[in-house]
């Protein structure tokens, strides 16, 4: 095992150098893969022309709402009925018990692993 021995600044900047070069690839598969091909198919609005919006492609939440709508159901009832009731307090126990349930299982897996010498 090889150890090098880089004061703090130069850490900093061999990091930065790692992440621009790893955004600088990225962008570069993202603009040569990106698809160039138009709309060919006309987009289905409850039978309304296209001319009605002002924006063909759906927002992203506008696709969310609609997935969790059709195929989560139960989730949207119960995040209807029991998060959404105005209160700022309903709200903040529902995030607050989800982030406690997570930091609990966090802090099972990592003194698991740690206990297994992983």
């Amino acid at each position: 095992m090889v150890t090098l021995k880089v004061d703090p600044y130069m850490a900093v900047a061999i990091s930065i150098g790692a992440v621009a070069l790893l955004l600088a690839i990225t962008l570069l598969l993202y603009y040569m893969l990106k698809s160039r091909i138009t709309r060919i198919s006309d987009v289905y609005l409850s039978g309304e022309p296209e001319s009605v919006v002002s924006s063909i492609s759906p927002s992203i939440a506008s696709l969310y709402w609609g997935f969790i709508r059709r195929f989560a159901r139960s989730i949207f009832n119960i995040l209807v009925t029991k998060v959404h009731t105005g209160s700022l307090h309903d709200w903040y126990k529902f995030i607050s018990s989800w982030y406690g349930i997570l930091l609990l299982i966090s802090i099972v897996v990592f003194t698991t692993l740690m206990l297994i010498g992983w």
